[in-house]
């Protein structure tokens, strides 16, 4: 067996769906299982649970104990994960048995990944690039990032 759990960052974009299709096929070869995995930026975690006022039901958001600001956190979450599986639908309905979609909430998208890869026991992280040219550029900020943060081998597509 050549892997057994291959991770894919996806953002939505067009690269990220090139990664996720490799990725299948590698896992075909391999009978590995497949995480997908959506970094939710968590500075803006919680907008739509807390409004416009900045509070949730009349506290401000400043004064939210523990149980009320995990609650916001688990609700952006889900909301967020439910927004992925929405866009993933007929990418994934082949491969339904092998694969996850997790949520991970990071203020950096390389190190979020990192943690999640690490883990989770990723053997392969499968993601897409842009190709702009230059290393950073070619790889992306992400991707270079995830290269610098993690053990687990990094193959970038394009």
């Amino acid at each position: 067996m050549l892997y057994s759990k291959i991770m894919v960052p996806y953002d939505g974009s067009e690269h990220a769906k090139h990664a996720l299709e490799y990725a299948k096929g590698l896992a075909a070869i391999s009978d590995a299982k497949i995480a997908i995995v959506h970094v939710v930026p968590s500075g803006v975690m919680g907008v739509d649970q807390i409004g416009t006022e900045g509070s949730l039901d009349g506290v401000p958001f400043g004064m939210l104990n523990y149980e009320q600001y995990e609650g916001v956190v688990r609700a952006a979450l889900d909301q967020a994960k439910e927004k992925v599986t929405e866009n993933l639908a007929g990418l994934v309905e082949d491969i339904a048995d092998i694969v996850t979609i997790d949520v991970v909430a990071g203020t950096a998208p390389a190190e979020a990944l990192a943690r999640y890869a690490d883990k989770n026991g990723c053997d392969l992280i499968v993601m897409g690039r842009r190709g702009l040219g230059a290393i950073r550029g070619m790889l992306g900020s992400v991707s270079f990032g995830l290269l610098r943060s993690t053990d687990v081998p990094v193959l970038t597509v394009k």
